[in-house]
């Protein structure tokens, strides 16, 4: 059996594999983002959001402010 690492060594030679997975990321990132401006303009810190939403700050998006 493969490990891991293997694995997506081998899938990200695949022709296409690459490009969707800058492509995910790149799309990933622009919400995380969008998710962090709206906290922060909120004025929240990911220790309040986690409080409202009833979980613990490390589930929250982005730093601490």
């Amino acid at each position: 059996m493969k490990t891991h690492e293997q694995l997506v060594s081998k899938l990200m030679q695949r022709p296409g594999v690459q490009a969707e997975v800058a492509r995910i990321e790149r799309e990933e990132g622009e919400l995380l983002d969008a998710l962090l401006k709206a906290r922060m303009d909120a004025g929240l810190t990911q220790a309040e959001l986690a409080r409202r939403m009833g979980t613990h700050a490390p589930a929250m998006i982005g730093r601490q402010a």
